[in-house]
C-alpha cells in the first residue's frame, strides 16, 4: 500500500531540495526543478517566484514537521534524562533526511535567512526546558545555565547530525556515544575549581 500522491508543492520541493543537496543553492534553476520535478516549468512559478521562495518553504516545512516530531518524541517520556535521549534520538534519525544537512548560510537571499534560526531557537527552548527540569528536580547538575548549557547541547547535536550524515552505517554507535556523553556532561559533577 503507498501513501498519498505528492502535491505539486511537495514534487517541487522534494526536486529543489535534491538538486540543492547536489550542485548548491546557487547552481540551480527553475528549469532545472521543472524537469526534475516532471512538470512544465510554468507550474513551478504558479507556486514560486524563484529558487530561495522554494528554499524557504522546503526549510520552514522541514522546521514545523521536526518541531512537532520532537515535541510528540519528548512527550512521551517522563524524566528529564529519558527526554535529553529522545532529543538526541530525533537528531539523530532526522540526520540522514534529505534537505537537512544543505548548507543554506551562504547562498539564501537575506530575507529568508532567518528561518535557518527557527528550528534552533525552538530546539534550544526544549533542550532549555529539560535541562531547567532537570535541575530543578536535581536529576541534572546544579551549576548549569539552561540557556547557555542548551545552546552546547545543540552544538553537540550538530555534530552528531553532521557524523551521521558523513557515516550513516554507523549512526547506532554514534548516537550512543552522543548520548552518553550528553547526559554525562549534564549529570558529572564538575571538577573542584581549587584543583
Amino acid at each position: 500500500m503507498t501513501g498519498p500522491k505528492p502535491t505539486t508543492v511537495e514534487r517541487i520541493i522534494t526536486a529543489a531540495l535534491a538538486l540543492i543537496g547536489e550542485r548548491g543553492l546557487g547552481n540551480v534553476t527553475m528549469i532545472d526543478v521543472a524537469l526534475t520535478a516532471g512538470i512544465a516549468r510554468q507550474t513551478v512559478y504558479n507556486h514560486f517566484p524563484d529558487i530561495d521562495s522554494i528554499a524557504a518553504e522546503a526549510i520552514s516545512r522541514h522546521n514545523a514537521e521536526s518541531t512537532r516530531q520532537l515535541r510528540a518524541a519528548v512527550s512521551v517520556v517522563d524524566t528529564p534524562a529519558a527526554k535529553m535521549e529522545q532529543v538526541v534520538r530525533h537528531i539523530a534519525q532526522i540526520s540522514p533526511h534529505q534537505g537537512h544537512n544543505i548548507d543554506f548560510d551562504h547562498s539564501l537571499a537575506p530575507q529568508y535567512r532567518n528561518l535557518l534560526d527557527d528550528y534552533k531557537r525552538a530546539l534550544d527552548a526544549i533542550i532549555t526546558t529539560i535541562i531547567t527540569n532537570g535541575t530543578g528536580d536535581e536529576s541534572f547538575r546544579q551549576d548549569l545555565d539552561p540557556t547557555v548549557d542548551a545552546v552546547l547541547v545543540r552544538h553537540l547535536l550538530v555534530g552528531l547530525s553532521q557524523l551521521i550524515a558523513a557515516k550513516p552505517n554507523s549512526a547506532a554507535t554514534t548516537t550512543s556515544t552522543a548520548t552518553r556523553t550528553i547526559l554525562a556532561a549534564l549529570t558529572s559533577q564538575a571538577a573542584d575549581d581549587d584543583r
